[in-house]
């Protein structure tokens, strides 16, 4: 089909062929990407707020989690996530207790596109241990930079809040957070681009992914270095998306002067 073509043209070509598993491997990308992107902001809000505003107690279990959790790799958290399960069982099994029920489960749909049927599994038990994975490990990062811009704002705003008779909790809700929030989108900004890159580990419990689909091609054609580096330029083209958006709201949101 492809004869007479230089090499490096049939190659991509022959990987283009398989569109539709690389786009089933893109939409689990995506919703591993969006779902841990979004847990991650609203844990690691509560987080930073908590290492901020918290008190002794709570601002050193916050700390605590932060750095457990930033000290340690990720693929080690994805694997003590998956294998928790049945490590307690067989420990409950041991003592003769009743184990904790797990199955395998899955949601799935074909979507027909060009007259190529496409099977996408919408959420399964292994997408629901990557997600968890990622949204904690995200959460820990997204705290400090939550944190970071809380701090820029000063603690003279929060005081003269409060002296105009608004509660601790109004003052952060209204005054602190605002302004931090819009501060934070630079910073913040470097987790919404390194986090897709980082979903390529929930390859090893066997989701299969972007990063997964294309080790089925690979499998398939033998085009190793064509595959991934057609793979690389879809995450290169996502970041680059993300960060022009996400330029786009810090423009848009961003006080002049401030």
């Amino acid at each position: 089909m492809f004869q007479g073509l230089p090499q490096p043209i049939e190659d991509i070509l022959r990987v283009l062929e398989y569109w539709d598993h690389i786009l089933a491997g893109f939409l689990t990308t995506m919703e591993l990407y969006g779902g841990a992107i979004v847990m991650g902001f609203f844990l690691g809000l509560l987080l930073a707020l908590l290492r901020q505003y918290g008190g002794f107690i709570l601002s050193r279990i916050a700390t605590g989690y932060i750095e457990f959790i930033r000290g340690t790799p990720l693929l080690a958290q994805l694997f003590f996530i998956y294998f928790l399960p049945y490590s307690m069982n067989a420990i409950l099994e041991a003592q003769g207790l009743s184990p904790i029920p797990i199955g395998k489960w899955s949601f799935q749909t074909e979507i027909i596109i060009l007259d190529r049927i496409i099977t996408y599994t919408i959420f399964d038990h292994r997408i629901l241990v990557g997600l968890l994975t990622l949204g904690l490990n995200s959460a820990a990062y997204q705290a400090e930079y939550i944190r970071g811009a809380i701090k820029s704002v000063g603690t003279g705003q929060l005081l003269a809040a409060q002296s105009l008779g608004m509660s601790r909790l109004a003052s952060i809700r209204h005054v602190v957070l605002p302004q931090a929030l819009r501060r934070v989108i630079p910073a913040w900004s470097n987790e919404a681009a390194y986090l897709p890159k980082y979903t390529v580990v929930v390859f090893f419990i066997g989701v299969v992914d972007l990063f997964g689909k294309a080790h089925f091609i690979v499998a398939q054609i033998f085009r190793t270095l064509t595959t991934y580096c057609i793979i690389a330029l879809i995450f290169l083209a996502l970041i680059s998306i993300v960060s022009k958006v996400l330029d786009f709201v810090h423009k848009r949101t961003s006080i002049p002067g401030v």
